[in-house]
Parts: C-alpha cells; sequence; structure tokens
C-alpha cells in the first residue's frame, strides 16, 4: 500500500471514529474540560456543531457564512474542523491554498463568540502542531468530542 492510500484509510478511520464518539455518552460524573466552553447558558435550540471536513473555499465559505449566521441567530455554535478543514484553524495554512481570507473569518466567528474545536490527529496529518491553531480555538481531545457531539445536532460540510 502506498502513503497516499495509507493516509486515506487513516482519515476514513479517523471520520469514523469522530461520528462513532458522537454516540457515546460519558458518565455524568466526569468533569468536562468543555461544559463552560460548549453550551451558552441562554441558548435557541439545540447546539449546533458545523463540521467541516474539506479545505475547498467554496464549501468552507457556506460553512462559516451559514455558521456565523445561526449564532448571530443566538444559537449556541461550535465549528469542528477534520481531515482538510483542519486548514482554515491555523496561523499560516498552506500558501499554495490561498485559505488566508478564510482563516480570517473563521477568527471572526470566533471573536463573535463561536467555538472551534480542531482534530489534533488531523492536525498532525496535515503537518501542524498544536502551537499552531488559531487564537482561542481548542484541540478536540476525546472527551471533549464525546460530551459535545452526545448534545448536539451537527451539520456536515
Amino acid at each position: 500500500m502506498n502513503g497516499h492510500a495509507r493516509d486515506l484509510k487513516l482519515l476514513l478511520v479517523l471520520s469514523l471514529s469522530i461520528t462513532i464518539v458522537g454516540y457515546t455518552n460519558i458518565s455524568s460524573s466526569l468533569p468536562s474540560p468543555l461544559s463552560h466552553y460548549a453550551y451558552a447558558k441562554e441558548q435557541t435550540g439545540n447546539p449546533l456543531i458545523y463540521h467541516l471536513s474539506s479545505d475547498e473555499p467554496w464549501r468552507v465559505t457556506v460553512a462559516i457564512s451559514d455558521a456565523t449566521t445561526m449564532l448571530k441567530a443566538g444559537h449556541n455554535v461550535t465549528l469542528l474542523l477534520s481531515i482538510q478543514g483542519v486548514q482554515i484553524g491555523v496561523k499560516h495554512p498552506h500558501s499554495y491554498l490561498g485559505l488566508d481570507m478564510l482563516t480570517r473569518n473563521v477568527t471572526n466567528f470566533i471573536a463573535d463568540g463561536g467555538k472551534v474545536i480542531i482534530c489534533e490527529v488531523c492536525l498532525k496529518i496535515a503537518g501542524y502542531n498544536n502551537s499552531d491553531i488559531i487564537d482561542k480555538a481548542i484541540i478536540g481531545k476525546p472527551p471533549i468530542l464525546s460530551n459535545l457531539l452526545s448534545k448536539a445536532t451537527v451539520i456536515d460540510y
């Protein structure tokens, strides 16, 4: 198996793992590192997660636009970046992708009160370290993802 095929299989397994984690409940007796972060006290409807697994500009633009619209409507919104989507959650995405404007849009989303969680494994596969993520974004560890995904509506881009 060549390196590209191996990477694709790893990304597929990771995507399935994120989906499965969403259906897993963790014990309510465990403290949640995101409990104070993920959900506003007063919110409209279910918490919303916009799962973005692409760095394709059109898809990214629509996902961020929709997430921002829902945030401004009073929803508790989190942008979950995985696979190629991690590119818009780093301070300096690969220059050949031309994603600087989209990264600014994610920064503005956070400034407006949105949350951004970045898949750690995806980040590393893309060649980044945890220190490369944009300010106020967090690394999506399993307990954080489990807590978040078990209580929210997921919109997948």
